[in-house]
């Protein structure tokens, strides 16, 4: 297994921005929403500071307990924040999708890694370190807002997740997930939408806080019943349209 953090990444792997193409990555960084209230002229002091990794599925970016200096932005691809109990077993806490950033916490409060992240697929992450971010916010003190802001709209978003999923029982939550899968990650093609990332049952089951066996055998059925093709870790949905059906009727 990889790890991103623990070793000097290869050269080919860390690339600060090149100054050709200043203004496509400038508006790179504008569609991510923790940047998104950044003026132009912020956002390019911001992208001198950073640096971009290519990193293959599998990559550890960084472990749970590790010290935190630094905070990600995922650009592309995708990876999964995962925590290790005693005994070795893993709860998947959340995926994380491009544009969503991670760490910002750890780092700010100089604590230990309280999980870690793993790319699912290969992917492109953007590094900004503390002692860069913190002397940026220093000149730009809007910016602690605007991170504030953000990380408030996070917390509140997985609240919401969290109650939803409380007082569901395990076929909607299954449901739920999957819509929410195609919705993010859905690629329109001749047999359905494809979740364009790829995601184990043994994920998905830690996500949900199930037994990985349930959820197997839920799947089963929602592919005989044709809500779902499978093709091991790729995820097909023939018809969204009767798959919110579905989790209408399993809400009831």
């Amino acid at each position: 297994m990889e790890t991103a953090e623990h070793a000097p990444p290869h050269p080919s792997e860390v690339n600060r921005f090149p100054p050709s193409g200043e203004e496509d990555v400038i508006q790179e960084l504008k569609q991510i929403p923790l940047f998104q209230r950044l003026s132009d002229a912020e956002i390019a002091q911001l992208q001198a500071l950073a640096q971009r990794k290519q990193l293959t599925a599998g990559t550890n970016v960084f472990f749970q307990d590790d010290p935190s200096d630094s905070f990600y932005v995922v650009l592309s691809g995708s990876a999964k924040i995962y925590q290790t109990s005693e005994d070795g077993k893993e709860r998947t806490l959340k995926v994380l999708h491009p544009g969503e950033s991670f760490g910002e916490l750890a780092m700010i409060e100089g604590l230990s890694r309280s999980a870690s992240v793993q790319t699912l697929e290969a992917a492109e992450i953007l590094m900004l370190t503390r002692k860069d971010f913190q002397a940026f916010c220093d000149r730009h003190p809007s910016v602690l807002w605007g991170l504030l802001q953000y990380l408030a709209e996070q917390l509140r978003h997985m609240n919401e997740d969290v109650l939803d999923m409380s007082f569901k029982d395990v076929p909607y939550r299954v449901l739920r997930m999957l819509s929410v899968l195609v919705e993010r990650h859905g690629v329109a093609g001749p047999d359905g939408w494809t979740i364009s990332m790829p995601l184990s049952v043994k994920d998905m089951a830690s996500m949900l806080g199930s037994n990985q066996g349930v959820v197997s055998r839920l799947l089963d059925g929602y592919e005989n019943d044709g809500l779902l093709k499978r093709d091991h870790n790729s995820w097909t949905v023939p018809d969204p349209k009767a798959l919110t059906r579905a989790l209408e009727f399993a809400g009831q």
